[in-house]
């Protein structure tokens, strides 16, 4: 049977791992921590209720939701209205221009930027000199 091909990384290379410091410090935050029962059964009430991605259907696809996303990016805010099933390309995206992911400034605490579905994640200014018009 083949076998896989190495993967060519740098020396000392190591895949990123929250410790234990840093999710107990990141659920913290959370009214309810994402691993309790309690939201647990919370998610797949809204995902039973909204099965299919809400960002994508103003896109016309259908595509199966798989995350819960809090609308207004408060996590303590559990009350349902302010739940939206997402699928986890779309809620990476959402929580990356909330959260200044990518590089990127983060939104003032109590903003939030709606998606509108025509849009995709804004991307920096093009970079002038060495290099350019090379693909």
């Amino acid at each position: 049977m083949p076998t896989r091909p190495a993967q060519h990384r740098p020396t000392g290379w190591k895949p990123y791992k929250e410790d234990t410091r840093q999710v107990k410090r990141r659920q913290m935050r959370r009214a309810l921590p994402t691993n309790s029962t309690v939201w647990r059964k919370m998610r797949a009430a809204q995902l039973a209720r909204e099965p299919l991605c809400r960002a994508c259907a103003l896109k016309s696809r259908v595509t199966a939701a798989t995350d819960v996303d809090h609308i207004d990016g408060d996590d303590a805010n559990n009350e349902p209205s302010n739940w939206q099933s997402l699928c986890h390309p779309c809620h990476s995206a959402k929580t990356a221009r909330e959260n200044g992911g990518f590089g990127r400034a983060a939104m003032p605490q109590g903003t939030y930027a709606p998606f509108r579905g025509d849009e995709s994640y804004p991307q920096k200014p093009e970079r002038k000199g060495r290099g350019e018009g090379k693909s």
